[in-house]
């Protein structure tokens, strides 16, 4: 490929991934709105609330590390489309579903092309875009989060309020299915990172690396503090839109639209996050850990203790802001710090770990919830010490600057 229509290609990679990106936060976040209205037409328990919620983490999980795996081995053109086009027609499935069972299964089906989407990202990046500007690049794709939790958010109460929730899944599950075949034609099948550099040492991915891997305290440390992360941010996404209607008693409508507010904060902090890891904190990454955590704890505190609705999002939004700062840290790391053959196994391999966080999170926010008797201040202050869990976790990591090893280390720490 010519270098003036590779580089204007990898843009337009770079912006179909952040679409995809927004239409898989959409069909994340959908089913906790969805989900007051199943509970009442399946008649659900709490309790089955937060399994059904569960499943789709634990298949999201597992495949973390079988996603970047398979991206490494053997390119992005089918493991990204592939991914796209299953986690759509599960959803559409999630439409149809007329039982408890069905709808986990349904749901565990989502998490399993999901789970292959964020490793295969951060390998499309790797084959696109320099070490310079991998953070920036993977901030735009993170970028999509927050902007398809704030159309989301509107977009799902909507569609639910204007039709039902079965509707609302069909529609966004044939949008996926359409991205998905974009993909597919995208990218060619050769377009693998071999290829695009015959110099490049070939990405199977064997057992030995994958050892080395493990040995590196950094991905612990990485996977520890993902999986806090996602405590606290799938705690929150699980089970606020029903503490916005049942505790605060917003209708649906309106509390779609406050619930947009903290991701259009939280879609700049993505942005701003990338750029100021390239810029000004190679080496020192840590601090966007301890920084982030501190304040978004803080700011989750002040959102349950206030009987203000504004304030209450306002606190939402600032909270949201700083877990964002974490999040990209957790999976800018792996990109600049391992060796470039392996970014993709160890960017699932931090993911499966930090998985454990979404699979349990949803079910024990309900079990809390159900303990003390529909209150959920009890639920809130344990993702507050979550949050407070990973400013411990940057304190442990010890820092010196990246360029010392630019070419990663599969075998020892590298901050």
């Amino acid at each position: 490929m010519k270098q003036g229509s590779f580089s204007q290609k990898k843009y337009v990679l770079l912006l179909l991934l952040f679409l995809a990106q927004i239409l898989n936060f959409i069909d994340k976040t959908a089913i906790n709105f969805a989900v007051i209205p199943i509970s009442k037409e399946l008649q659900l328990s709490t309790d089955q609330v937060g399994l059904i919620l569960s499943s789709f983490f634990l298949s999201y999980a597992i495949m973390q590390l079988v996603g970047g795996y398979l991206a490494d081995r053997f390119g992005i053109k089918k493991v990204l489309s592939g991914a796209v086009f299953l986690w759509s027609a599960a959803t559409v499935l999630t439409g149809t579903a007329r039982s408890y069972f069905s709808l986990m299964a349904s749901r565990f089906l989502v998490g399993v092309g999901e789970g292959a989407f964020p490793a295969s990202t951060s390998v499309a990046i790797v084959d696109h875009f320099q070490k310079e500007v991998r953070a920036r690049a993977k901030s735009v794709i993170s970028a999509g989060a927050s902007v398809g939790f704030m159309f989301g958010s509107i977009v799902v109460t909507l569609l639910i309020a204007t039709f039902d929730w079965r509707l609302m899944f069909t529609i966004l599950g044939l949008i996926g299915v359409v991205l998905a075949a974009v993909l597919w034609f995208l990218l060619k099948p050769g377009e693998k990172k071999g290829e695009q550099d015959p110099g490049a040492a070939s990405k199977s991915i064997d057992k030995t690396a994958i050892k080395l891997l493990l040995k590196n305290p950094l991905i612990w440390k990485l996977m520890l503090a993902a999986m806090f992360t996602n405590i606290v941010f799938w705690g929150l996404q699980s089970w606020l839109p029903s503490y916005w209607v049942k505790v605060k008693h917003m209708d649906m409508v309106s509390m779609g639209l406050y619930s947009s507010v903290p991701y259009i904060l939280g879609f700049v902090s993505f942005l701003v996050s990338g750029w100021v890891l390239d810029k000004f904190l190679p080496g020192y990454e840590k601090y966007m850990f301890i920084g982030g955590a501190f304040f978004s704890a803080l700011f989750l505190f002040l959102m349950f203790q206030t009987d203000s609705i504004v304030l209450a999002f306002g606190y939402l939004s600032l909270s949201n802001v700083f877990l964002n700062a974490m999040n990209i840290t957790v999976f800018v790391l792996p990109m600049k710090m391992i060796s470039e053959a392996s970014v993709g196994t160890a960017t699932g391999i931090i993911n499966t770990g930090g998985q454990i966080g979404s699979v349990l999170t949803p079910t024990i926010v309900g079990f809390l919830i159900n303990a003390f008797d529909q209150n959920y201040h009890a639920a809130f202050m344990f993702l507050v010490a979550s949050a407070l869990v990973v400013l411990v976790v940057g304190l442990s990591i010890s820092t010196r600057k990246a360029a010392a090893n630019p070419a990663g280390n599969l075998d020892g720490e590298t901050l």
